[in-house]
This record gives C-alpha cells, sequence and structure tokens, in this order.
C-alpha cells in the first residue's frame, strides 16, 4: 500500500504508516475522541491496535506531556488483566498510542447481546479486572474510566482492562477542557464529580457499578441527563444488586455495597483486599470454572466479516490476527479467566455445565441449556458385577422372608423411638462441656449467639432446640451463648424501613415504626434514626422507635423586594431555592431591574430545591434630560424604550436654543412600557448679540447667524453701526426682528 501523508491536518488513513513503523490497517472501532486501527507493527512483524487521538488534542502542549507520562507509566504494568501498552508518539497533528491487539469485544457488547450475567459469569470479569487495579495502583497509577466499553473480552477468554492514563492526559488539555468529563457519568465516583482527590478506591467504586450491572443488567443510577445521573451518588447509596436480580448471593451483594460506599473510607481499602471477598464468595457460592465468552456482535466480528466479503477466500488480517492470538495463548501467553473452586460443576437438568470453549457457550445466560449452573459435587456410581450362586427354592424364600422380618422390626423400632434422642441439659455447664454432652447422645453441637439481660457474656443460656426436646440422631443443636445485653446497632447501607426492622429485630429489639423528621441526605420515607439511639445499650426486647425521613425540611421564602435583580437572585439561592423564571411586571413605586416580590409570596414554605418565580419591575423612569440637546435626548430615550412627543418650542431665557427646556411627565416620573409616551418642550430662545460700532454689512450676517432678522435703517450697507433694537443680552425667540442703526 502507498503511505498516505499524516502532515496535511486530516487523521491517518489505512495504509499510512505511522513513525516509519506501524502500518494502518482496517479501522476496529471508532469512540467520541479516537479511532482503533488493526496494524501491523513492521518491524517486529506482529498485529497491534493502534489508537489515534482527535488531532486537536495534539496541538496542546499540556497533553502530550501528560500523555507520554501516562503511557510510559502504562507500559511498566504487566498484569495479563491489562492491555499492553507498547508505544506511543505524535505524528504531525495526531497522537497515537500503539497496544496490545485483544481480537474480541467489549463487556458493553456483551452486555447487550446476552443480558445480565450469573454470579459466575460476573466474578470471572472482575476477577481479572481486580488483579490488573492492584498492579496498576501498587504503581500509583489510577484509571479513572473505568466502564463497560474499556474492558475487552478476546476470543480465546482473556477479559483485560484498557485505556490507563487517558482520562487523565485529556482531562489536562487545554484544548478539551470545556468539553471532556473525566469518566463516564454512570460509573463516576462520588469524589471525581465534587472534585475531591481521587485514588485507587475510585477506581473500586466503579468497578463496584460495574459489577451490579453485570449482575442486573442496569446501572444503579439513572436520570434525565449524565449531570442528573452523576449528581445522584453524592447523596444516594449504591443499592443492593439482590433487590432487582434475586440469583444473587448474599456474600456479592456485600462485595458491591462495600466497593460502592460513599466515603472511600468506608471502602475496601486496596483492590487485594477486593479480591480476596471475591475468591471468598466464589468458594462459598461454589462458582463453577468458567470462560468467559467474546461478544459475537462486535466491532471486531463485523470488521473481520467486512474484510471476508471484500477478499473472498483470502486469510484477511482479522484471520491471522486470531491466530496469532491462539498461537500466543498455547505458546504460554494470555489465557482465559476462569474463577476456580474446589467443587466440582454438576450437569443442570436440561443442558451441559459452562465449557471452557467461548464459542460453545450458549447465546444467552438464562433460560433452557443456558444456565445458571448450580455446582455440586460429582456423583459417581459404576456398575458392579455380582456373581450369585444358585439356590433352591424354598430356601431362597425362608431367606427372603426372614430378612424381611428382621427389617420390618428394625423400621419400626427406627421410625418409632430408635431414630430420636433427647437433647439434654446444658445449665452450668461450659461450652466445651455442653459440646461433649450433645455429642455423647449422637447430636452435633453448633455454636450460636443469644442476647441475655440476665446470663453473662460467653455463659450458655440453654439450646435450641430446648433440653428435654426429641430429635433425630445426627441433628445439630445450637447451644446459645450470652453476649449479654443489646447495643442498639448503627443503621447500615440500607435504610428502608423492612431492612432496618430485621436487623433490629436479629438484635432481639422490638422495630416500632415512629415520627418523621427532616433530612437532606435520607431518601423520603427509609429511616434517619433510631431512638433510644445507636449504640445503647437496653434490654432484650427494647422497643425501638425507627425515625423516619420526611425528606428535607421546608425552606421559608425569603422578602426581596427594593432589591435589585442580581440581588434578589442571589437571596434566593443562598436560601436554597431556584428561581424558575423571572416575570417583569409594571410598578409604579420601583425602578425597572428590583425586585417586586416573588411567587410564592415571602414567608411561604417550600422544599429545598424547588423553583420559585422572581417578579421584577419594567417600569421606565424618565431621566432628567433639561438643558440636554433635544436630538441627543431623543435617541437616547427612543432606545429605552419611550415614544417621543416633540412640543412646540418656548423661549426660557435659561435654556439655550434647541435643548430640552422641560418633559411631561416630569423628571423621575415611572411610566408602563407598554404606553411610555414622554412629551418634549425643546427651547428657542436666543440672546441677541453685540452689534454696535460694527459695520451694518457685518451686523447683519452676525445677527442672521444668532437666528435673528434683521432691518437696517441706514443709507448705505457699509454704514457703522450706532443703535440696535433689542438691546444686544436681551433674550428673544428664534426668527425674532432686529432693527439696528447706522451711519454713513
Amino acid at each position: 500500500m502507498d503511505d498516505m501523508s499524516t502532515h496535511d491536518g486530516q487523521i491517518p488513513r489505512p495504509g499510512a504508516l505511522l513513525d516509519g513503523r506501524y502500518r494502518l490497517d482496517a479501522v476496529i472501532a471508532r469512540g467520541g475522541m479516537s479511532i482503533v486501527h488493526l496494524a501491523t507493527d513492521e518491524r517486529l512483524d506482529r498485529h497491534v491496535a493502534v489508537k489515534l487521538l482527535d488531532p486537536q488534542l495534539a496541538g496542546d502542549r499540556a497533553f502530550v506531556d501528560r500523555f507520554t507520562l501516562e503511557a510510559r507509566s502504562a507500559a511498566r504494568l504487566s498484569d495479563p488483566g491489562i492491555v499492553q501498552v507498547f508505544d506511543q508518539g505524535v505524528e504531525g497533528e495526531t497522537a497515537f498510542l500503539v497496544m496490545e491487539l485483544v481480537p474480541g469485544g467489549t463487556l458493553r457488547e456483551l452486555l447487550d447481546e446476552r443480558g445480565p450475567m450469573p454470579p459466575y459469569a460476573a466474578a470471572a470479569v472482575l476477577r481479572p479486572l481486580l488483579g490488573a487495579l492492584r498492579e496498576a495502583h501498587e504503581a500509583g497509577l489510577v484509571h479513572r474510566d473505568i466502564k463497560p466499553e474499556n474492558v475487552l473480552i478476546s476470543t480465546n477468554g482473556a477479559v483485560k482492562l484498557a485505556d490507563f492514563g487517558l482520562v487523565r492526559a485529556v482531562a489536562e488539555s487545554r484544548a478539551t477542557s470545556s468539553s471532556v468529563v473525566m469518566g463516564t457519568a454512570a460509573y463516576l465516583s462520588p469524589e471525581q464529580i465534587s472534585g475531591a482527590d481521587t485514588d485507587g478506591r475510585s477506581d473500586l467504586y466503579s468497578l463496584g457499578v460495574l459489577a451490579y450491572e453485570m449482575l442486573t443488567g442496569e446501572p444503579p443510577f439513572s436520570g434525565d441527563n449524565n449531570i442528573a445521573v452523576a449528581y445522584r451518588r453524592l447523596d444516594t447509596d449504591v443499592p443492593s444488586p439482590s433487590d432487582q436480580a434475586d440469583t444473587v448471593p448474599e456474600d456479592l451483594d456485600h462485595l458491591v455495597l462495600r466497593a460502592t460506599r460513599r466515603s472511600p473510607q468506608d471502602r475496601y481499602a486496596d483492590a487485594g483486599e477486593m479480591l480476596r471477598d471475591l475468591d471468598r464468595a466464589a468458594q462459598e457460592g461454589r462458582f463453577p470454572d468458567y470462560v468467559v465468552p467474546a461478544p459475537r456482535q462486535s466491532s471486531w466480528s463485523r470488521a473481520r466479516a467486512k474484510a471476508a466479503q471484500s477478499a473472498p477466500g483470502a486469510e484477511s488480517e482479522f484471520d491471522a490476527a486470531d491466530r496469532e492470538s491462539g498461537e500466543a495463548v498455547r505458546r504460554g501467553g494470555p489465557v482465559p479467566t476462569r474463577v476456580q473452586t474446589r467443587a466440582v460443576p454438576a450437569q443442570p437438568p436440561g443442558g451441559p455445565p459452562p465449557t471452557a470453549d467461548p464459542e460453545a457457550q450458549p447465546r444467552h445466560w438464562h433460560g433452557a441449556g443456558a444456565g445458571p449452573y448450580p455446582p455440586g459435587e460429582l456423583e459417581l456410581a459404576p456398575e458392579r458385577d455380582v456373581i450369585r450362586p444358585r439356590r433352591r427354592p424354598g430356601l431362597l424364600w425362608l431367606v427372603v422372608v426372614l430378612i424381611a422380618t428382621i427389617g420390618l422390626a428394625v423400621a419400626g423400632w427406627w421410625l418409632g423411638s430408635g431414630r430420636f434422642v433427647e437433647v439434654p441439659s446444658v445449665q452450668g455447664m461450659s461450652v466445651g462441656q455442653a459440646t461433649e454432652a450433645v455429642a455423647a447422645v449422637g447430636l452435633t453441637a453448633a455454636t450460636r449467639d443469644e442476647f441475655s439481660n440476665d446470663i453473662p457474656p460467653t455463659a450458655l443460656v440453654g439450646t435450641d432446640p430446648g433440653a428435654g426436646e426429641r430429635v433425630p440422631r445426627g441433628d445439630t443443636v445450637d447451644l446459645l451463648v450470652s453476649v449479654g445485653r443489646p447495643v442498639v446497632p448503627e443503621i447500615g447501607a440500607d435504610r428502608t424501613v423492612e431492612a432496618v426492622s430485621q436487623m433490629l429485630t436479629e438484635f432481639s429489639l422490638e422495630p416500632m415504626t415512629g415520627q418523621t423528621t427532616h433530612s437532606d441526605s435520607v431518601p423520603i420515607g427509609e429511616v434517619v434514626a433510631l431512638e433510644p439511639s445507636s449504640g445503647t445499650t437496653v434490654d432484650v426486647g427494647t422497643p425501638v422507635e425507627m425515625l423516619t425521613s420526611a425528606g428535607p425540611a421546608p425552606v421559608a421564602v425569603p422578602e426581596v423586594a427594593g432589591l435589585e435583580e442580581d440581588q434578589a437572585r442571589a437571596a434566593l439561592e443562598g436560601a436554597g431555592l431556584a428561581v424558575s423564571q423571572v416575570r417583569r411586571v409594571f410598578d409604579a413605586e420601583l425602578d425597572g431591574g428590583v425586585a417586586v416580590g416573588t411567587d410564592p409570596d415571602p414567608g411561604s414554605d417550600v422544599a429545598r430545591g424547588d423553583g420559585v418565580t422572581l417578579v421584577v419591575s419594567n417600569s421606565l423612569t424618565v431621566p432628567d434630560i433639561r438643558d440636554v440637546p433635544v436630538d441627543e435626548a431623543t435617541a437616547v430615550l427612543d432606545e429605552a424604550g419611550f415614544t417621543i412627543v416633540r412640543e412646540s418650542p418656548v423661549t426660557d431665557r435659561r435654556v439655550a436654543d434647541g435643548r430640552v427646556v422641560r418633559t411631561d411627565p416630569p423628571a423621575g416620573t415611572r411610566l408602563d412600557p407598554d404606553n411610555a409616551v414622554l412629551r418634549i418642550v425643546p427651547s428657542n430662545a436666543v440672546t441677541v448679540p453685540v452689534v454696535l460700532g460694527s459695520r451694518a454689512s457685518d451686523a447683519r450676517r452676525t445677527l442672521e447667524d444668532a437666528g435673528l432678522r434683521v432691518t437696517i435703517d441706514a443709507g448705505t450697507s457699509n454704514g457703522i453701526v450706532y443703535g440696535q433694537t433689542p438691546l444686544p443680552g436681551r433674550v428673544v425667540a428664534r426668527g425674532s426682528e432686529v432693527e439696528i442703526d447706522a451711519l454713513g
């Protein structure tokens, strides 16, 4: 292929050669800020993935510096759950990243294709991601954008996390700071939304949200837009996945709830701790050995099919890349991800157990023959060859009757009293002595905590079943060990009345629905506090009142009349209210732009955050324009919204010709903008100039320039003026006549 230029301001296309080494082949996927190509490293003769970033980023020095630093840090990570970074650079106007090629698809595509995952499949995805985060966090690298689109599942079953460091590099770009969000709204941690410091625990929150979506089929929060989705988690806990999917075991519920606690201090300390809890949940739940299948309908599969259509019968670059991936596994490269326990999966009714072959996986997680597959012990029942000697029929029947008689006798004894024993009394015994006494009669002893007002901690309260009760041999008898008087527990993440009631019952307390109280953080109807309060030691059976939330306390609408509009808006928002709209009305007592009041009225109680209408005066106040040139005043008033009517001029010795004498209505009057008619009275006053002693012709010119008419009483225009009427300095109307007397 001919190389395509990368210096013409265009994004490189298939066939271009980057850094003299990486030949771009077909496009695999496109995103908002990048394009991913299947590419060939011509130096090492291997297939790679090349991510081309938006050209505007390459021109930002802050981005290039951060991009280089983050790429180098990511390249040092070697965990098999991380997409390996091989190289990075900037060519022309395009920054690029060279990565390990992962044929297959994304977790988003897999969820869209199959829907919610059974617990064992979700665990098989989480395990390599936690291993990847453990190594990255120990190296001081935080991902900041964990979401299904950044989790890749290869055709050989490997699960990998992509795009380490890119979010932080793009976020520091000045070119995109106004449009790029650090992370994706549905998966952001509370501290990312509030702008607080982030660390590895922020990634664990996002991974907990991802686990919730895998188990239930949808993220825990929804809203009208990304901002609404993001801000919900500032005051709302992630609910238990089992609320949406009853197949989720309790251990995975706890894993998700702890990872997504709002305060980072309450989450897992690191990915290693969360991984140990996941392994414990897999073992307790007897999860089967499982390989995560790649999605069949993915960008990779569509690009591969397109390549096959363009060259039928020939091996495409996609086929070669798939083959390389399989050979890498056989040579000891990345292996399929499995969740292993000591249990052997039993075959479920109606279908085979999970298989390690991704292509053999079902199209859906649930349904006939598709699972989920509850593990169990594999039971072997080999047939045995039995050699029986020949017997005479009479003797044989005698033996049969004898055996039947003995069997009936034994069965009668066993069904009557032989299989039952009495639970012994353990009063006054230690736990060890009681265990021996229970074992002596053929029963198994277990211990269980029991609250007691009278019996000191660690002493025995009794047994369950009670002493003297008859139970089958081999049954388990609980030894009830006193833990003393109960302490009112702390309210957990689930504040629903049902959950808190169950918790109080488990503490041998009597839950009671109490009064409501206002709360800014606890949703309406959920429990805000307990009375007696948490931590109080009480007697067994003590009633505990659950105070439920009535939502945020109402806010009194403040008085804002007389304030400027921006001041009134600030006062309302400072009280916890929003200005939903501004209504403008005429008010003869207030200048335009001054608040008249609110709707609802001041003093009204409304819910915090509710919108109120701010009522603002739109009156036009007549300005003082006396002695202002009429044309200048007219232009300003017309622009302000007044309708101008120019009246006949008057002669006012205090105001010069062409200037405003007065307005009607006068200055300071407030007018309705729908009928703001303003009458302007201009002046025509002219002061008679001095022309005595000047030639008559010059006097005429001076007087006419002043706007006056002239009559000359002289024989010639060159005569000297010795008299004028009116006298100099008199104020007359423009156009008035001045008579001058001249000699000569």
